[in-house]
């Protein structure tokens, strides 16, 4: 059981991590490819960051419920310490999801994506995600370990 909750948590793990990689890829590549035609780019950067956002959220829960198991079958600072790295990158996802992400929709349907107000949110949500990915590739350093002592 430990083993199959590691093989699970590592997946997961490297399906998020890489998707805020792949994010972050992608939408820099969209707005390269129209340099000229922000509208167009931020149109499908929109977008993508719709599909991500629920990718994100399904994945976190699946880490979240999984690392909780392996939590239940023995204790150890190495698993409570990737449930929490989990948990506060969890917290982020949802912050974008559920707050920063609509406002940020809400501003560019009424055409008021060129003001200070949707350049902060914009700078909030870089924020989160560059978080994300800083607590995941932490979180990444502790699977290594976590498979060698399997407890």
């Amino acid at each position: 059981m430990r083993t199959a909750l590691n093989s699970v948590i590592t997946l997961v793990w490297g399906l998020w991590f890489g998707g805020v990689l792949t994010l972050f890829l992608t939408v820099t590549a969209i707005f390269a490819a129209f340099p000229t035609q922000h509208a167009v780019a931020g149109d499908a950067a929109r977008h993508v960051f719709r599909v991500f956002n629920a990718y994100q959220l399904a994945l976190a829960a699946v880490a979240l419920l999984a690392t909780f198991a392996w939590c239940l079958l023995g204790r150890g600072k190495l698993k409570l310490g990737l449930f929490l790295l989990f948990s506060l990158t969890t917290f982020a996802a949802c912050v974008i999801t559920m707050y920063v992400a609509p406002q940020i929709e809400l501003m560019h349907e009424k055409g008021l994506a060129q003001t200070p107000e949707f350049m902060r949110m914009h700078g909030y949500s870089m924020v989160l995600y560059l978080g994300e990915a800083v607590m995941l590739l932490i979180a990444g350093l502790f699977l290594p370990w976590m498979r060698e002592r399997q407890g």
